[in-house]
């Protein structure tokens, strides 16, 4: 990867963004966040193989930039997909246009501590009573139980995702009109559904505006309200909550069942032709 990539960590999550002509500043104030706390937030970019960490108008670092630099490395890295990054803090600012240099290297041994996990290792190993064998199970690794694989920066992305959830939006209240129209919504209490349809609204209200102002909660507000549509318990709603479900997650799953539901068609049609 040679250009350069931003992040910032906002709310204990990271946020990238490449391919952009923006600085930091910028980035930030895009997001509708308060300019007056940027200087406290730890930022950094990733370029010639190197992970930086700082903060504030000089590129300094502190504690907090050095404790950020250890618990978030790890995931940058397998974010790029490379392991061999090397990871710093803080940058010089050298006059007469010369190059600049990050200043502390991060150790990869330090990388992902932090006190907390190390006060809970030792009082885990003060509970092992001497002499008692201890059997080993080997390395395991937990990994995140909801990857969203989405760039909530992409404009590209952006515009095809307002388009996909004011779709799913219409289609739900389609739904809804037509089941409360047919009587068959009432199953779990007529101020239970009243509220269940509402709040269905009003999440994939929340996730257009979202996306709109390309904020990180939108991913969750899209699981929410996928899982608020399959909660109507209908057929089409149940398949209309699934598809929005699959395509906050990673919408390239959804280009795929398209290009095999496109496949499938020039199939049929190929073999009608033959016929």
């Amino acid at each position: 990867m040679d250009n350069k990539v931003l992040f910032m960590i906002i709310d204990r999550q990271i946020q990238y963004l490449s391919n952009s002509t923006m600085d930091h500043r910028e980035w930030y104030n895009s997001l509708g966040l308060d300019p007056n706390q940027f200087e406290n937030i730890v930022r950094g970019f990733i370029l010639e193989h190197k992970i930086v960490f700082f903060k504030g108008i000089n590129f300094n670092y502190d504690e907090e930039v050095i404790r950020s630099a250890k618990i978030f490395s790890p995931s940058i890295r397998e974010y790029l997909g490379d392991s061999t990054y090397e990871v710093f803090c803080g940058v010089t600012i050298p006059s007469g246009g010369r190059k600049w240099e990050p200043i502390l290297k991060i150790k990869d041994e330090e990388l992902g501590f932090t006190p907390e996990v190390q006060q809970s290792r030792e009082s885990e190993n003060q509970l092992i009573k001497p002499g008692k064998p201890i059997k080993d199970y080997g390395k395991i690794e937990i990994g995140p139980l909801l990857e969203f694989k989405n760039d909530y920066h992409d404009d590209k992305f952006v515009k095809f995702a307002i388009i996909i959830t004011s779709f799913t939006l219409v289609l739900c209240i389609i739904l809804k009109i037509i089941l409360f129209h047919q009587g068959m919504l009432l199953h779990w209490g007529e101020s239970e559904d009243v509220l269940l349809c509402f709040s269905q609204v009003a999440l994939l209200g929340i996730c257009i505006v979202g996306y709109l102002r390309k904020r990180a909660y939108t991913k969750y507000a899209g699981v929410l309200a996928s899982i608020a549509i399959i909660f109507t318990l209908d057929f089409w709603d149940l398949a209309l909550g699934i598809f929005y479900f699959v395509f906050s997650v990673d919408q390239q799953y959804i280009f795929e069942i398209l290009s095999f539901f496109k496949k499938l068609f020039k199939k049929g049609k190929d073999m009608f032709k033959k016929s």
